[in-house]
């Protein structure tokens, strides 16, 4: 059997933060700039989180071991895979040999002596550190008891366990002698573009409410014989009557807002449509 590069052990929180940051250290020391982790599921499923779009590397090994039936996915630098159930690390072994990348093995699920064996085979182990210096210390006590070196390993901030967990990082992220760093400034064009995206969607949602909303005053002021053009402004908050444009046919009223954007131009692509008929006159 090939053996894993790395596993890490720890508890669920732990792992989510460090097993990435590992798992994308070891890619940048590779050829391909990219790794396979494999997560042994436990009771606990892993929380999912935005993925970044995959490397050309790690798409090209998804797409390989796709097409040999191992169900895998990509983000940034990571290709990754779950396996759970009884299976789990007979499943896990079958990747290790297939893959042709360095692998990282996750586990959250209790030891036995599938996975000691699992474990005793990588190259390295890694336990996370929680915080509990007794519960660390026996933790590596009984893996040294069954022949096994393992290191502490310090998950690294939050923002950075945020980019490592979404598959991209610059600089090394982990390290297992009890310190992290991060080099991120590569990173903050990336996380301001994905912030102002976020926003700038829940602005256009907000519009598209604030429009039906308008539209409908409009049309019953029509039926109570009332100017709808006054009555759609008078329903809108401030800041979004500059953006407002209304359009009468007949009984029916057409409410557009352009939504609040930094990027000049963008407001009209996004711009939001509501309608409302007052129906036959009374």
């Amino acid at each position: 059997m090939s053996a894993a590069e790395l596993v890490v052990l720890g508890e669920g929180s732990e792992l989510e933060l460090l097993a990435p940051a590992l798992a994308l250290t070891l890619a940048a020391e590779c050829s391909e700039k990219a790794a396979l982790m494999i997560t042994l599921l436990g009771e606990c499923a892993p929380r999912r989180r935005w993925a970044a779009p995959a490397s050309a590397a790690a798409a090209r090994h998804r797409d390989r071991l796709a097409d040999r039936g191992v169900a895998v996915s990509a983000r940034g630098r990571l290709v990754t895979t779950e396996c759970g159930g009884e299976g789990a690390v007979a499943s896990a072994e079958r990747l290790i040999a297939a893959a042709q990348l360095p692998v990282v093995v996750v586990a959250l699920r209790p030891r036995d002596e599938q996975l000691d064996g699992l474990i005793a085979a990588a190259r390295r182990v890694a336990v996370a550190r929680c915080g509990d210096g007794e519960l660390e210390r026996l933790a590596i006590e009984q893996l040294a008891a069954l022949g096994i070196d393992a290191e502490l390993a310090q998950p690294p901030p939050p923002l950075a366990a945020r980019c490592a967990a979404s598959g991209f990082s610059w600089g090394r992220l982990a390290r297992t002698d009890g310190q992290a760093s991060v080099e991120l400034i590569a990173a903050i064009p990336i996380l301001l573009a994905v912030t102002l995206a976020a926003a700038q969607l829940l602005a256009a949602g907000l519009c598209r409410e604030l429009a039906g909303e308008a539209a409908g005053a409009g049309a019953a002021a029509l039926l109570q014989s009332r100017d709808p053009q006054a009555a759609t402004r008078r329903a809108l908050p401030g800041w979004s009557r500059g953006q407002l444009r209304v359009t009468r046919r007949g009984r029916e009223l057409r409410v557009s807002i352009n939504p609040p954007t930094l990027v000049p131009g963008l407001a009209r692509l996004l711009s939001v449509e509501a309608r409302a008929n007052a129906g036959p006159p009374a």
